[in-house]
């Protein structure tokens, strides 16, 4: 609302009068300008790729950090290069999912989420699978809890777990879950070897699973054999199996073999010595003490 405040004179003055001050309407010809202009530079960006590079291509859309969490195995830049992500790359045309693919394809990492803000930062959280024995293949492979073989980080390198032996596969390709040729019963024993109340799988360096679907431990420090067999071992047992081999170990014994297939019995076959110096005596065969 305009008032004039001094007569017909030719000066005149604007008086806000409860309206909000603002700038006059678009005249129809500069609003057809800028829509043609704007028209004019997305199909540049759309139809003319090299148009569309250089735009995009410009320091104001490029990426300017990854964060990376999650990964207790995997470098940083390997993660990186898994991902498929280029220094100097457009944060603005980053494809989420391609990337999230990439990621839970590698053999290695078990489940990945991938989040980006605007399009200077881009957020990896990855759960890598865990292993938990080594698999000797047509090469060593690394398998978890799931069965699931991968290769290691670093080949010269191999992680301090035992080796599942006596396996035999046609073919395997990174990322399949094994199955049959006894290593469900092989990972059931490794699973119980690292119970709380038992851990003992620190003290094996060897499964093998032989044809007749026997287990066969092989301990770290003696070498010794410890025949477990194909039947369900109990955690009491290997409990029970825990005492004894403390006790020999104590007593500087070697055992020759042990055998864990006797019901309410561990078998051990120990050097002949004198009868003083035998682990237990009782009415066994000679060189052998009943241990549980």
């Amino acid at each position: 609302m305009r008032i004039d405040l001094f007569g017909p004179s030719r000066t005149r003055k604007k008086v806000y009068c409860g309206s909000a001050l603002s700038r006059g309407p678009i005249s129809l010809d500069l609003a057809l300008r800028i829509m043609f202009v704007s028209m004019l530079l997305v199909l540049v960006i759309v139809k003319l790729p090299e148009a569309k590079a250089k735009i995009l291509d410009t320091s104001l859309f490029r990426l300017d950090s990854v964060v990376i969490k999650g990964n207790r195995y995997l470098l940083d830049s390997q993660v990186v290069a898994i991902a498929g992500i280029e220094k100097g790359a457009c944060g603005l045309g980053l494809n989420l999912e391609r990337i999230h693919s990439r990621l839970v394809k590698h053999p290695r990492i078990k489940s990945a989420s991938v989040k980006k803000f605007l399009w200077k930062k881009l957020y990896m959280n990855i759960e890598e699978r865990i292993p938990v024995a080594l698999v000797e293949l047509d090469k060593m492979l690394e398998i978890d809890d799931e069965r699931v073989v991968f290769e290691p980080v670093n080949y010269a390198l191999l992680p301090d777990l035992p080796v599942i032996t006596g396996l035999s596969y046609r073919r395997v390709v990174l990322g399949d879950t094994l199955e049959g040729g006894g290593i469900e019963n092989a990972m059931e024993l490794i699973h119980k070897l690292r119970d709380p109340e038992v851990k003992l799988l620190d003290q094996i360096s060897e499964i093998h699973v032989q044809k007749s679907g026997d287990l066969v431990l092989m301990a770290a420090q003696f070498g010794t054999p410890i025949i477990v067999g194909s039947e369900t071992i109990t955690l009491k047992k290997l409990q029970a199996f825990k005492v004894a081999w403390a006790d020999m170990q104590r007593k500087n014994l070697t055992p020759a073999s042990v055998d864990l297939r006797f019901k309410d019995q561990i078998v051990a076959e120990v050097p002949k010595q004198p009868a003083s110096e035998q682990l237990y005596a009782g009415d066994t065969e000679a060189g052998k003490a009943v241990l549980f």
